[in-house]
């Protein structure tokens, strides 16, 4: 395994306007081929001709160093503490002209900068001598081993190429105590054919409290064939990396082909992943085809040891030798609580190695793992897959508390398990799940025990119980194409994999449980799709809030054949209650509420309305907008010469 809730992040994609301030003031010195060093640099015609220049003059907050775009220069730019720039005065290194000029530094680091920030990294290439040269170092690296936990404030690095160096392409970090970066933004740019990592975000291990970074941005990257450096331990090969950091969100990335040559046995490399990090949001990324060479890892994402109130969401792992969401706590890690896996999607995830869609795993260090929510993905395994659809990788005592998981489909191919659990002491809980195997039989590992049905499941173990009644379903979720979402390529396209959207025939279309009525989870506001949670009063089991009965005449044609009226949700309910019914004609609608006495409180409906399926919200109050006591009331609607009604409960 690898080394390495309470919601404080805001769930928000950050404008890329917002990565690069306007500059103002400082000097802009120019760099070309046909220019001279013993030039001012202060304009094309004075232009400077090399780096060496470049890194033997003292910048100024504001100044701005652009090389010509479309050449090549050959050297490695080193910038300390005497070149710092400002969050509004930045120092800026970038291209002019059309394109981008090109930095090779060989063997060395392409851009160092050794106990500063305060800069602009932008419009460049930047080429080592290559990721197999055993003395090549990072392609642009951040520094910071100032004493007293010092926090180095504002980084840019946009639309920048990095590619053949031994080390990482992207490495910032820091070296000692506390002391790191704050405010930094890595975004537009690709990160490929480097040796141990693409993007590395870290700070000294082992702190005796804190985090180095803060606030660390890293989106529209992506960061592929960084394949590891053989026999490096713990792990190499990981394509984006963040840990040691206190708020940070890694969005729209793709990381693909990485790993592929790591070998150590102390752990294996992930596509995306955080260790040792709190509150960290990893979301609308795609991460497949990662590789070990080992059977150590090579998973699509992951939560690594240390990590705290962090969330995967929206996911899509597919094709990956390891996990496709790994849940992991390694020994000697901080303490793991506290997070979230929801909305994503596994397609064909553990290719190696037991492996399959969500994996635990857990030693005891600092309590194990704790509070973990799983909800609202859909995993499919296939038959190529060696693991199961989610599954802890116990060995000897389990060290997993209280495990919640919740309106997820786990679909797999047949004699593949959806539940792979061998222990269950620490606490675990399954509501409102759909488990289904293509023909055959569904498989739950359950300590020493295997169930061949929900049933014999839940009579055995108690699990898919809530107050008395069944939840769960061992059903066809009537996924679209299962097994065919294939790469998307572009982390802005992810809602594209209708491969895993629900039919509208689905049972699973308003069969999930409200877990913020009955758990207290705060479900975001969207599906993996994008599309608005809940649709119709009711939630979905899986990734996909279906909306196919919205506006429905014109999406797909579908009429009612009868009027009907659904059950309202969430029942029992305080303050607010969704009524959906549907129509199969064009008619005049009537809906009221009655107390137990059979005495009309008010009146929901009476308009004329169109073909198809409708909702109306009830607010718990009668006519006169008094709040009605607890109790037994019943909805009863009329249509044309037919006649329904529901039982609704109240309570305060």
């Amino acid at each position: 395994m690898m080394q390495k809730i309470s919601l404080l992040l805001l769930i928000v994609t950050i404008p890329l306007m917002m990565f690069t301030p306007e500059v103002k003031g400082g000097t802009k010195y120019y760099i070309s081929s046909s220019g001279n060093d013993d030039n001012l640099g202060t304009s094309f015609d004075e232009a400077w001709q090399t780096i060496g220049k470049v890194n033997s003059t003292d910048f100024e907050p504001g100044d701005t160093i652009a090389f010509q775009a479309g050449q090549l220069f050959y050297g490695s730019l080193s910038f300390n503490a005497a070149d710092s720039g400002t969050a509004l005065l930045p120092v800026t290194v970038c291209s002019f002209g059309a394109g981008r000029a090109t930095i090779n530094s060989g063997n060395q680091t392409g851009l160092y900068a050794y106990n500063c920030a305060g800069f602009i990294i932008e419009d460049l290439i930047f080429i080592g001598s290559g990721r197999t040269d055993s003395q090549g170092k990072n392609g642009i690296a951040f520094y910071n081993d100032l004493d007293h936990d010092v926090k180095l404030d504002f980084i840019r690095i946009n639309n920048v190429d990095v590619s053949g160096y031994h080390q990482t392409g992207i490495a910032l970090g820091g070296g000692s105590g506390l002391s790191g970066f704050k405010d930094v933004r890595i975004t537009n740019s690709t990160i490929h054919d480097n040796g141990d990592k693409g993007i590395n975000v870290y700070g000294y291990w082992l702190p005796p409290k804190g985090w180095a970074n803060q606030d660390i941005y890293i989106g529209y990257c992506k960061a592929f064939n960084n394949p590891g450096i053989p026999n490096k331990s713990p792990h190499s090969g990981n394509g984006i990396m963040i840990s040691q950091t206190e708020g940070g969100v890694i969005e729209y990335c793709e990381a693909y082909e990485n790993g592929w040559l790591n070998s150590s046995n102390a752990g294996g490399p992930i596509g995306i992943w955080a260790w040792d990090a709190k509150d960290i949001i990893i979301q609308y990324c795609e991460s497949h085809h990662n590789k070990t060479n080992n059977k150590k890892d090579g998973g699509g994402f992951d939560l690594d040891g240390g990590c705290v109130n962090c969330i995967m969401q929206y996911n899509y792992s597919h094709d990956n030798h390891g996990a496709g969401y790994g849940i992991y706590q390694f020994n000697g890690a901080r303490e793991f609580k506290n997070n979230i896996v929801r909305y994503n999607i596994s397609e064909n995830d553990g290719l190696v190695g037991n492996y399959g869609g969500i994996n635990f795993w857990a030693t005891n260090s600092n309590g194990g793992i704790q509070n973990t929510k799983v909800y609202n993905n859909t995993i499919y395994v296939s038959s190529q897959t060696t693991g199961a659809a989610i599954t802890d990788f116990v060995a000897g005592t389990s060290y997993i508390y209280n495990s919640e998981i919740y309106n997820n489909i786990f679909v797999t191919a047949q004699n593949k398990k959806v539940v792979n659990l061998p222990k269950i002491s620490g606490g675990w809980t399954f509501k409102g799940n759909c488990y289904w195997t293509y023909d055959n039989q569904i498989e739950i590992k359950w300590e020493s025990k295997t169930f061949t049905s929900l049933d014999t499941w839940r009579n055995a173990s108690g699990q898919e119980m809530h107050n008395g009644d069944s939840v769960g379903l061992e059903i066809d979720p009537q996924l679209n194409t299962p097994g065919q979402g294939g790469t998307i390529g572009d982390s802005d396209q992810l809602a594209e994999l209708t491969a895993y959207k629900l039919k509208p025939t689905s049972p699973l279309i308003n069969a999930g449980l409200n877990l913020n009525i009955l758990f207290g989870i705060d479900v975001g506001e969207h599906d993996y799709y994008g599309v608005t949670i809940p649709q119709f009063g009711n939630y979905e089991i899986g990734a996909h809030e279906s909306d196919q009965m919205t506006g429905i005449k014109e999406k797909c044609g579908y009429i009612p054949v009868d009027c009907q009226l659904f059950q309202n949700y969430p029942n029992p309910f305080n303050m607010n209650t969704v009524i959906s019914f549907e129509l199969p004609t064009d008619i005049r609608n009537w809906m009221a509420i009655y107390n137990g006495l059979g005495q009309e409180i008010v009146m929901l409906d009476d308009s004329y309305r169109q073909a198809g399926r409708h909702k109306i919200e009830w607010n718990g109050e009668d006519c006169f907008g008094s709040a009605v006591a607890s109790g037994v009331y019943y909805c009863k609607m009329q249509t044309g010469n037919k006649s329904t009604a529901i039982k609704l409960i109240v309570t305060k």
